[in-house]
């Protein structure tokens, strides 16, 4: 990453940045981190670029295509990395934490799981007031991937109906289920409420020895069967989550395009995770080449007017670009209602993976004062490990929502990991920079993804009363 520290002669300064360079040492293209843009360097450039940047060795020539570009730009001008103003503070609750509810971009998070229960109801009562005016709600369940019985999901999903009324934002819910919690009754049920499932698969096994290159999983991987049964009741409601440890991304692809899979989710784990003592000395390398693929074949469906597979490591980074906007502004100003400290936390979340927020404690002094006791030390600031990352703002395991998928363990940070997170997030800005070449319609029809609007309301209690979890 390439940045200055001191503003530069003319109240100039250089914006943060960070070279994409190609197999030959060239660099075709810059990521500028504050703007969230990928700028593309002339070619008389491109192998003059990264070295005088990074040694500081700025020609006449480099400077004036730097400045025209608005790379080096005027001292005070930042982009999304901002920090939220604080103010308005919502009271202290059972369901207040940083796990709690958040904004993404212009979507508000809410989680229920066990801890929330007993407090759903004021927790969706809150999300649905602060959302007003600011776009959608997203209610995320999970009872760390069991399912919870018909019973509480439709008192949930109805009482969040009743609290919205007529006037209701656009409200979606989403389900981590495991895999081996899918039956046909359940699939049933599931097909009749407007609720988006995302499925934990477990290990995608490797093809078993002697088989070709792409082979798919055999007919007993039990997590391809819960797949297919979820697939013929929900089609695009499904988000198939893997984790691929020996196996390959390639295959992973394959399999999922044969079988009809609208969108994947995967985690690569490193060698050190896979197995104690095992190595593959080519395994960045392969993803890396695995990722471009994957990239390649999606922008060539968008350019033909079709709809690929959603491979969410990479779309996720690509449209938080596209929103090329801090999480923090629209939520963070002063004003006397819980959004300034909802985008204090956005704003931290933004930078720092989800696994921090469940080992400190990241609320705000004024909620933590209230609970300290009286004469109780004061907490330390956490050291962040991601704060100097380049990819920090647009990686998918910072972003929150998705760097830890409910019934997954949180992921420690180390280069190992970093590296592949890293990968993802350079291939990704390639993918966006090849978008910007494409009908921009198509495009956004991709993101936008109409197709995943939730199945209506479909026998539905109106006189539901309040909100209760059954035990």
């Amino acid at each position: 990453m390439l940045h200055t520290a001191v503003p530069m002669p003319g109240v100039l300064r250089l914006r943060t940045l960070h070279p994409l360079i190609e197999g030959d040492g060239s660099c075709a293209l810059l990521y500028d981190l504050e703007r969230a843009a990928v700028v593309e360097v002339p070619e008389e450039l491109q192998f003059h670029v990264a070295p005088a940047l990074e040694m500081g060795d700025l020609d006449e020539a480099l400077v004036g295509w730097l400045i025209h570009e608005d790379l080096l730009t005027g001292v005070g001008e930042t982009g999304w990395g901002g920090t939220a103003l604080a103010a308005g503070l919502p009271e202290a609750a059972g369901w207040w934490s940083p796990g709690a509810l958040y904004w993404i971009d212009d979507e508000l998070h809410a989680r229920i799981d066990p801890a929330r229960e007993a407090s759903a109801r004021e927790l969706i009562a809150f999300a649905l007031e602060q959302s007003t005016g600011h776009g959608r709600v997203r209610i995320h369940l999970s009872w760390g991937g069991s399912y919870p019985g018909n019973r509480r999901l439709e008192q949930i999903v109805i009482e969040s109906c009743r609290l919205a009324g007529s006037s209701r934002p656009e409200l979606s819910f989403e389900l981590t289920l495991d895999a081996g919690e899918v039956t046909a009754e359940v699939a049933d049920f599931l097909a009749g409420y407007p609720i988006q499932i995302r499925l934990l698969c477990g290990s995608y096994p490797a093809p078993r020895p002697g088989a070709y290159n792409g082979a798919g999983p055999g007919d007993d991987w039990r997590a391809g069967q819960s797949v297919r049964l979820l697939l013929d009741r929900l089609d695009d409601r499904l988000t198939v989550h893997c984790v691929l440890d020996r196996g390959r991304l390639l295959d992973l692809w394959e399999w999922a395009k044969q079988i009809g899979i609208r969108h994947l989710d995967a985690t690569v784990l490193e060698d050190s995770v896979v197995a104690e003592g095992w190595r593959n000395p080519g395994r960045l390398r392969e993803l890396r080449n695995d990722l471009m693929a994957v990239c390649e074949e999606m922008a060539d469906a968008l350019a033909a007017q079709h709809l690929p597979v959603d491979y969410e490591p990479l779309t996720r980074i690509v449209d938080r670009l596209m929103r090329s906007e801090p999480m923090s502004s629209p939520y963070g100003e002063p004003g006397g209602s819980g959004l300034a400290a909802l985008g204090a936390l956005a704003a931290i979340a933004d930078a720092y993976p989800r696994s921090l927020f469940d080992t400190v404690d990241l609320r705000l002094p004024e909620l933590r004062d209230a609970e300290r006791p009286a004469g109780g030390a004061e907490t330390g600031a956490p050291d962040f490990p991601c704060q100097g990352c380049w990819a920090r703002h647009v990686c998918s395991h910072s972003a929150y929502v998705a760097s830890v998928h409910d019934g997954d363990e949180p992921w420690e940070l180390s280069e190992d990991r970093c590296s592949l997170w890293r990968t993802e997030v350079e291939v990704a800005l390639r993918f966006y920079h090849r978008l910007a070449h494409t009908d921009p319609l198509q495009v956004r029809k991709f993101f936008d993804d109409a197709s995943r609007e939730p199945a209506p309301l479909v026998g539905l209690r109106d006189e539901s009363g309040p909100l209760r979890m059954p035990s």
